[in-house]
């Protein structure tokens, strides 16, 4: 009997293309980093855009980075000013705390990482140790995100309100404060 292909298996290899979202660009910046990096820039004039797409590996290793497909984001802080390293603390607790419903694969700030695979804060053994910048990679299917949910933009609203506050001046008088 003739089998109705010529080729038995049309695809020699189980998963003909290299990714498996293959009509996916991943030689760019992916959406939900883009979008992160505007939710906190719009928020956070103080935090600078270290970058998203860059083809290379993690320092130190053979292992390309989530930069390597644009998924990552790096969020500058630096850890030696007090106001950004603030920020900096406050943002690596809220993106861990939202890690699973942002689709956030890890997150690292100041020799902690939190993965998806390891969620607990840890100490981060890279070479670099992230104290000019918070990384955060998102899985593929997370980084083609382009909505928070409200949970996490409260928070981000909430933490802007919370510095915001700590900036103005006020005055004690008696038993009250006068903003």
């Amino acid at each position: 009997m003739t089998h109705p292909h010529p080729h038995p298996h049309p695809h020699p290899h189980p998963h003909p293309h290299p990714h498996p979202h293959p009509l996916i660009d991943w030689n760019r910046a992916q959406p939900a980093p883009l979008a992160l990096w505007h939710l906190i820039h719009s928020n956070f004039k103080i935090a600078r855009n270290l970058g998203i797409y860059n083809h290379r590996v993690i320092a130190g290793t053979h292992t390309l980075s989530h930069h390597a497909e644009g998924r990552a984001l790096d969020i500058g802080l630096l850890v030696a000013r007090p106001g950004e390293k603030l920020l900096g603390d406050q943002l690596f607790e809220i993106f861990i705390d939202s890690a699973s419903v942002l689709g956030v694969d890890e997150i690292i700030w100041n020799h902690q990482i939190s993965s998806a695979s390891h969620p607990a804060v840890h100490h981060y053994h890279g070479q670099n140790p992230h104290i000019d910048h918070i990384h955060v990679g998102f899985t593929r299917a997370g980084s083609q995100n382009t909505a928070f949910p409200p949970v996490f933009l409260i928070r981000i609203a909430q933490l802007r309100t919370g510095l915001e506050d700590l900036t103005q001046p006020f005055v004690a008088r008696g038993n009250s404060v006068v903003v």
